[in-house]
């Protein structure tokens, strides 16, 4: 007579050792809802003047490097450069960005702000600003330090991962 045969045991303790402690999830789920809080600020209030951020995106880093390729903006945006594309040619059509021909590479564009975009790159770059004092103030100085250095340690951790 055959032995009748005891349900399989699942596996859990691999699971549970790389499952995170309740405080360690808490944490990242307050990182995630801030990140998500703080976009949302940021698009209502960008919405205001009638950019969305992507857009937002691209202008205030053609305000800090005038002249990038549309290859660097896309990483600078953590994007994909034909959603770049299409961002830039929206952007062209409002009159804020140009592109013109990079003198050493003919299959490449430089692009730059057109003086309407400069000015919308101005109050944008004011209204993210004002939503980034807000962060700050609210935790002080000596705490935005350790959130500084936490997330850079982050970082540099998940980039391992990529890597």
């Amino acid at each position: 007579m055959q032995k009748p045969l005891k349900p399989a045991r699942r596996k859990t303790a691999s699971r549970e050792a790389s499952a995170p402690d309740s405080a360690t999830l808490r944490s990242w789920l307050s990182v995630v809802r801030a990140y998500h809080l703080c976009d949302a600020v940021l698009a209502r209030r960008l919405g205001a003047l009638g950019v969305k951020t992507p857009e937002h995106e691209i202008l205030v880093n053609l305000r800090r490097e005038p002249g990038i390729t549309q290859q660097t903006l896309a990483a600078r945006c953590f994007s994909a450069k034909s959603h770049i594309s299409g961002l830039l040619t929206t952007l062209e059509e409002r009159g804020w960005v140009q592109r013109e021909p990079d003198p050493d590479d003919a299959r490449a564009k430089r692009l730059f702000l057109a003086p309407a975009g400069a000015r919308m790159a101005e109050r944008t770059a004011g209204v993210q600003a004002e939503v980034v004092a807000a962060m700050a103030e609210s935790i002080g100085p000596a705490q935005m330090a350790q959130v500084t250095d936490a997330m850079l340690r982050v970082a540099e951790s998940l980039q391992a991962m990529l890597d």
